[in-house]
């Protein structure tokens, strides 16, 4: 870019990861929500048993969980157009009218969200069809950015792409990891709500079944894991595989880390309530680790045309300062605000 990074490009990076690591806990809360209210409409026989309670309770968090989705997704999505932007305008060209489609879609979407939580009741048969779309909708954002950001690791395909149609109507679905990239998020989000169930814990159905959610979601994100492993280029296979130190130790840190949150999961379903904690702290640990390990991947793939550290830096400090008490400001409200709601929902 010939515009100089208004950061080092170490710190911007470390913001990166940091921004997105907070868009993923609402993002997951958010997404596994509704995949889990659509679940529980489906289990439901009448308008008055557990399945249809679960619904309903969490439904009623939906918009919220919307609106702190896309907030905390705009500052990653800024570092990210400022780090390499070379490559995320370029994915986004060549996905034109698919990119372009998110912001459609997403008001959409919105609007599915908050009919389910203020007028349920009254879409009578509407409801489920509704939230079939509604979360048809979501599931079509996510799987957009997934497409976008394999595909901006693609640059070898690009020419090919743009010369062969310039309309901008690709998507990256040749990619060997774009399925198991968005089948994990998709997993991750499940599992992230039904940790969220058993910490609300308004009743035993309710823990139960953010329990049951939480194992077995974990369990199969565990096994498209290895699927995504398998699919990345080799060069990045590799690095994973003692190829490179550190990528190795994450990669045997998330396999010890979901072998145990896996453990205390399936033992929570015996003794409900005494292990929340530690299985929320493992949990954080590997979200964590994803997110590094996502980043090297990205890193080594690119690594013959994205060399950050000869890039201009003219450090912009002021407001470097003020991004950084903003974000504290903001995290810090959007703490209060969950436990303001929390008290809300538990009421």
């Amino acid at each position: 870019d010939a515009l100089p990074l208004p950061a080092p490009a170490f710190l911007m990076r470390l913001l990166l990861l940091l921004t997105f690591y907070l868009h993923l806990l609402a993002m997951n809360a958010m997404l596994g929500g509704i995949l889990v209210t659509l679940w529980a409409r489906f289990r439901s026989r009448n308008p008055g048993d557990a399945w249809a309670s679960l619904a309903d309770t969490i439904a009623g968090t939906t918009p919220s969980l919307v609106a702190a989705t896309v907030t905390l997704g705009v500052a990653p999505l800024l570092f990210l157009q400022t780090l390499m932007g070379q490559f995320f305008f370029t994915s986004s060209i060549l996905m034109g009218w698919g990119w372009f489609s998110v912001v459609v879609v997403l008001i959409f979407a919105y609007y599915g969200a908050y009919l389910q939580s203020f007028r349920g009741e009254k879409l009578g048969t509407l409801r489920t069809p509704l939230l079939i779309v509604t979360a048809a909708l979501f599931l079509w954002v996510g799987f957009m950015f997934s497409n976008n950001t394999s595909l901006m690791a693609a640059v070898d395909k690009w020419p090919g792409m743009y010369f062969a149609d310039p309309r901008g109507l690709w998507l990256n679905l040749k990619d060997a990891t774009l399925a198991p990239r968005y089948l994990h998020a998709v997993g991750g989000a499940v599992a992230i709500t039904g940790l969220m169930l058993a910490w609300w814990n308004r009743n035993s159905h309710m823990a139960r079944t953010g329990l049951t959610a939480f194992n077995w979601a974990t369990l199969a994100n565990a096994l498209i894991g290895l699927w995504y492993l398998a699919a990345l280029p080799r060069e990045a296979m590799l690095m994973f595989m003692g190829g490179n130190p550190a990528a190795t130790v994450l990669l045997v840190s998330a396999m010890v880390l979901t072998a145990a949150v896996l453990i205390l999961g399936f033992r929570a379903r015996q003794v409900p309530g005494a292990v929340r904690l530690p299985i929320t702290l493992v949990t954080a640990a590997i979200m964590a680790v994803m997110v590094l390990m996502r980043d090297m991947s990205r890193a080594v793939i690119l690594a013959d045309h994205y060399q950050p550290a000869r890039f201009a830096v003219k450090t912009q400090g002021l407001n470097l300062a003020l991004f950084v008490l903003l974000l504290l400001g903001g995290v810090a409200v959007v703490v209060w605000m969950v436990r303001k709601l929390r008290q809300t929902w538990s009421a």
